[in-house]
This record gives C-alpha cells, structure tokens and sequence, in this order.
C-alpha cells in the first residue's frame, strides 16, 4: 500500500496499491490486444470521433479533476480549473491533425508505433497525463501510464472518461505505483514499443538504463531545467516587468521544470529587482490551496520540502537572502517566495534544479557576460529576455544554448 498525503496538512487522507510487475504485464497484453484488434482497425476518423466524446467528458469533469489535483499534490484550485480546462481544447486540436496522418507523401506511410509507455510527473498530474496521452492515441497507438505515485487518482479518473467516452479496452491503461517498482517494470518491459518520460534527470537517467536492459526501444525524455531570465539595462527601471518576471519563476510554487529560476540584471540592479518582485508578490498570496484566492499553495509533499529546505540552507549560507512574503501559519509543506542574492556561479543555487520557490539572482557587467552566466548551465531548456529594442533581444536570443526564448 502506498499512502497518499494531503501537502496543505501533512496528513494521511488516503492510500493505494502498489500495481508491480504483473499489473504491468495484464496492461501491456492488453495495449497489445488493443492494438491489433479494434483500435488498429477503426479509420482516423472515428478515431477522431472517440477522442472528441473524450474531451467533452471531460469538460463534464473539471471541476472533479480540480480538486483531486488540490487535495493531492496542493495546487491552487483556481489555477487547477483554469489549466484542466484547456484539455479538451488540446484534444481538439490533435484530432483535427488525424486525417492529415492518413495522407500519403511522395509514396510514404505514417503507421503507429504500437504499444507506448509514458511515465508522468506529479507538478501538473492532468496536464501531463493528456500532454502524453493525446498525441499517442491520436496517432494510432496504444498507451499504458504510470503517472506519479502522489497523484495517480486523476490519471485513473481520465481512463475511466475514456472508457465511457467510447475508447476500447486495452486502448489507455493506468498502472498507479512506485517508479521504483512498477515504473521499473513498466520501462523494462520488451512489449513496449516506445516510452516516454517527463521528470527528474536523476529519475530519467535510471529509466534510460531501465529501458535497455531487455530490449532497445527509443525513448523521449524531458528531464528538468535551470532556465536564466535576463534583464538588460534598458529595462531595468521599469516597474511593468515584474509580475511577469515573479510569475516566470514562482508559479505552481516553482514546481515545474521550464520555471526560470536565474534572474541575471545589470550591475547596480538588485535593488530595482528586489522592489519590483516584492511588489509583485503582494499578488500572490500563499495558502490553503482550497481558498480559490490562494495562488501559491504548499509544496507537494514532505520530500520536496525538505530538498527545498536543504537548499535554502544552502542560501543562508552562500548568498544573501530576501524573504519576498510570509508562509501561513498553518500545518503543510508550505514554502513562501524567496530570492537568493549573489550566489556563487558554480554553487548549487546557480546549477541545479530546486523544483521550489527559490531564485537566484546575480549581476553581469556587460552582454558578453550576461550570455556567458546564462549559457554556463548543465541545462538549456528555456530563457526570457527582457529588453525594450526588439533587435537587440533577438540578436542576444541568438547566442543563447537553449531550446526556447
């Protein structure tokens, strides 16, 4: 049994069963079954139909959904409202791309993987099952799930919309568990076609090793980020930018891996940054999740808390620290916004992913700099860029190692 703690209190409210080995095999049969049978044969557009009686049971569900993203993993529930409800659209949007699948081109055919696997994380537990699951079925194939062992009753809740929407048996399977155990399992397993993976890089590392140890299959990973924002002096001085800068780096508390967690500005810029994301924070308040004007809420669970203590530790003890608001006086694993000034380039606060509400912000002397202390990162999954003359952005933009700007 694997327990299941409310982050707003700290107390145990529910548990589960571990799914193991042989949940694992039942399901991938079953994708298999799926697969070659019923799901394999039906055309691209009934295809289409299906997904989209999909998606309206889940506009019908939101606000179910909602709350069990609250009640698990501690979001905010107004904020849970507003992301779940953009699913369906995202359903929509991959069903009409089915019939453009069936095209031939230059006398090639676009055919399904087969059985895929994807692992979930638990930051955004309904966003990241349909991010997953909607492209793999809109393609043809079948899907088994592992999503994160905090928050696997949304995942169960949109297989079963699934299966009342019309989906075959076999076509979206959920294997709630440990990914020491049943993630393991279901990585390993040679009846996968292909798996997919969003999470840690530590936990994708071990996936990746998982993955080949009976069979090769490719595997798409997104394994975390340290992503820079970059102030220029052009900008620094004005009191617009802020918001936008605090939302960037502390929405959903920190907890997801394009956050961008390195604020680089001007030299003689730190005061300007830390009166404007002051400023910006009286906006977000931190609470009870359940409170819909709460908009920061409790970190997700006791283990996350205490690598984000760990790491404002580190903080207190390597940069100066400057609370931007107060924690509620409440029982949880809540922790309020913070900045960490002047932390050294290759410390741990400038290099590694915290998943929490901590940033980091340093000064550069010139662009040069400024480009050099954004690119010098184990990670390049994003970056903003703040500046008033679009050229000038669009040339530093240019420079950057990074996915997206």
């Amino acid at each position: 049994q694997i327990a299941s703690v409310n982050p707003a209190t700290g107390e145990v409210w529910g548990s589960f069963d571990e799914s193991g080995e042989q949940a694992v095999e039942t399901a991938v049969a079953s994708a298999r079954s799926a697969f070659r049978g019923e799901w394999g044969r039906i055309s691209g557009d009934d295809r289409a139909a299906l997904l989209l009686a999909w998606a309206a049971r889940i506009a019908e569900a939101v606000e179910q959904l909602a709350w069990l993203e609250t009640l698990e993993v501690g979001r905010p529930i107004a904020d849970a409202r507003a992301l779940i409800a953009q699913g369906p659209l995202l359903i929509g949007y991959y069903a009409s791309l089915i019939p453009a699948l069936d095209e031939r081109s230059e006398g090639a055919v676009r055919r399904p993987r087969g059985v895929v696997a994807a692992i979930t994380p638990w930051n955004f537990p309904t966003a990241n099952v349909l991010i997953r699951a909607i492209p793999i079925l809109a393609a043809g194939n079948t899907l088994v799930l592992k999503p994160s062992e905090l928050s696997p009753r949304s995942a169960v809740l949109l297989a079963q919309l699934a299966s009342e929407a019309g989906l075959p048996p076999g076509v979206l399977n959920v294997v709630p568990g440990s990914g020491h155990v049943t993630g393991a399992a279901l990585a390993a397993h040679p009846g996968i076609d292909m798996l997919a993976f969003t999470g840690s890089t530590r936990t994708g590392q071990a996936i990746i090793q998982a993955s080949a140890s009976r069979s090769i299959k490719p595997v798409t990973m997104e394994c975390g980020g340290k992503s820079p924002q970059l102030v220029l002096p052009d900008m620094i001085d004005q009191p617009e930018i802020w918001p936008g800068v605090f939302h960037a780096a502390f929405w959903n508390t920190g907890q997801w891996c394009a956050a961008r967690t390195r604020l680089l500005v001007p030299k003689g810029g730190l005061d300007a940054a830390v009166e404007g994301l002051r400023a910006a924070a009286a906006d977000w308040p931190v609470g009870d999740p359940r409170d819909p004007a709460t908009r920061l809420g409790p970190l997700a669970s006791g283990r996350q808390y205490e690598t984000v203590q760990g790491y404002r530790e580190i903080a207190r003890q390597t940069a100066q620290v400057v609370p931007l608001s107060a924690t509620p006086g409440a029982d949880g694993f809540y922790a309020a916004p913070e900045l960490a000034l002047g932390a050294p380039q290759d410390g741990a606060l400038v290099q590694q992913e915290i998943f929490g509400p901590l940033l980091a912000v340093q000064e550069y002397g010139d662009l040069d700099e400024a480009v050099r202390l954004a690119d010098d990162s184990p990670y390049g999954l994003g970056a903003t860029i703040w500046g008033a003359d679009r050229d000038a952005t669009d040339r530093i933009a240019a420079r950057l190692s990074t996915g997206s700007v």
